[in-house]
């Protein structure tokens, strides 16, 4: 397992990858109230709350494949830039919310805490495409 990731710190960061989607699909699911909260909307969010949170749900089982799959990450490119897109696109979003750059208007808020975790997805995503790009690009 761990020469299919090159290392023991890429392994370790692709499970942390993957346990951060882990953590937000516990939240979609089991405690949705705390996201609409926290979005400063009311319980007729939850739908769609975890209608477009499903997503993570994709990326959380072919994180776990990824794992314990003969090849581990080999020939994996797409997952992993995709994951780097998204993270970037979020950061993106995240960044100019937080700064009341775009968004003024809305009461929902997000901290540091959010920012950290965008730009942990983008540094993460980036270092495994990088220290694994002679597995995933085949």
């Amino acid at each position: 397992m761990i020469e299919n990731f090159n290392n023991i710190y890429f392994l370790i960061i692709h499970i942390l990858v993957t346990g951060l989607f882990g953590v937000y699909i516990v939240r979609i699911y089991f405690a949705p109230e705390g996201l609409v909260k926290e979005f400063n909307v009311d319980r007729s969010a939850i739908y769609l709350v975890r209608f477009i949170g499903t997503f993570a749900f994709g990326f959380f089982l072919i994180g776990i494949y990824i794992i314990f799959r003969p090849g581990g990450p080999e020939g994996t490119w797409v997952y992993y830039n995709l994951i780097f897109i998204i993270s970037a696109a979020q950061l993106l979003y995240e960044s100019l919310f937080y700064f009341k750059l775009i968004d003024k208007d809305l009461e929902a808020k997000n901290s540091l805490t959010d920012l950290g975790l965008s730009v942990f997805m983008v540094v993460s995503s980036a270092i495994l495409i990088w220290g694994l790009s002679d597995k995933i690009c085949l």
